[in-house]
């Protein structure tokens, strides 16, 4: 890694902490009856969550802004995030309340999800419990818009720091009171249907011009099988096709993978391109088990597959 920020963390989450049990089925329910379970699995997850646990696992300082309630839920996400190095100095366990649950189904054919969800009860994290001082020196804080406003205040407030502020735009989680926070953010990676919503036009071009308003530095959209498309503000372009795996399991979390192992490799010093093909090959791996930190991936595991031959990108969108 390139030289840290002045607490020794390279990478700083502001986001949810779920604990997401997860089930392989042969096909969702379409009404009354009793479904087989063929594999099951549970794990911490979130898409802030899962993309600190990806650059930790390949070698980032990152550490967790959250809360969470203190019931049996909150200590299986707590020791979770120590067994893969993710600092918890900022995880405030909220005494009485339950911390967020995820039942997921995901289909055996195709590794497809349909997702059951509990929030929990907890207070959202405040402004005032922000770690101040790491956010005015963090080279990168990764956030998707939970825990509003504090989120707009961190952003900010790392801005001011002269650091980073990237957004994960996640399938279905657009908002319009994102469009506040938009223009404080330099990395700027969304889902396909995240645009779609956004610009509300299907139009891969609409979509970019839609991204563009807010001059980010890296823009980029996400979009499964068919790989992420890329917009600088220096001017390039670029299609980074999805990695080839023999059998996909479960994608669970690959756009959470995506994220973090972009940020560990352009934090590393790899250009855009090179992150986006980095990335694309963690998430790639991930998707070979059950669960969204079914096989996050080593930088061994993520190397060895970069040397694999695979479709080039393009210079295109």
């Amino acid at each position: 890694m390139s030289p840290r920020g002045d607490a020794g963390i390279d990478l700083l989450g502001l986001g949810m902490s779920v604990l997401d049990s997860i089930h392989l089925v042969d096909a969702f329910p379409s009404g009354a009856g009793v479904s087989r379970i063929l594999a099951s699995s549970m794990m911490g997850g979130g898409p802030v969550p899962t993309a600190l646990c990806t650059a930790s696992r390949l070698g980032a300082r990152t550490a967790i802004a959250d809360r969470i309630g203190d019931d049996w839920r909150g200590d299986r996400v707590h020791a979770e995030y120590e067994r893969f190095g993710v600092a918890t100095s900022f995880l405030r366990r909220e005494p009485g309340k339950s911390t967020t649950l995820g039942a997921v189904l995901v289909r055996a054919g195709d590794g497809e999800r349909h997702l059951l969800f509990d929030e929990g009860d907890f207070t959202p994290l405040p402004s005032s419990e922000l770690p101040r001082d790491i956010l005015a020196t963090v080279p990168i804080l990764h956030l998707n818009g939970r825990h509003w406003p504090a989120c707009l205040d961190a952003a900010r407030l790392v801005r001011e720091g002269a650091g980073r502020v990237s957004f994960d735009g996640g399938a279905r989680r657009f908002q319009r009171r994102h469009l506040e926070l938009l223009p404080l953010v330099d990395i700027l990676i969304v889902a396909a249907d995240y645009a779609l919503h956004l610009a509300e036009s299907p139009s891969r071009e609409d979509q970019f011009a839609a991204l563009a308003r807010w001059d980010a530095e890296i823009v980029g959209i996400t979009d499964g099988a068919a790989g992420s498309w890329f917009r600088l503000r220096d001017g390039g372009r670029f299609h980074q096709p999805a990695f080839p795996v023999d059998k996909v399991i479960d994608t669970t979390g690959c756009g959470d993978v995506f994220h973090g192992a972009f940020l560990f490799s352009f934090r590393r010093g790899d250009s855009p391109r090179g992150a986006a093909r980095f990335a694309s090959a963690a998430a790639a791996i991930n998707a070979t088990a059950l669960g969204g930190r079914g096989h996050l991936p080593t930088l061994a595991e993520v190397t060895e597959l970069l040397h694999l031959p695979v479709a080039r990108s393009e210079d295109r969108v």
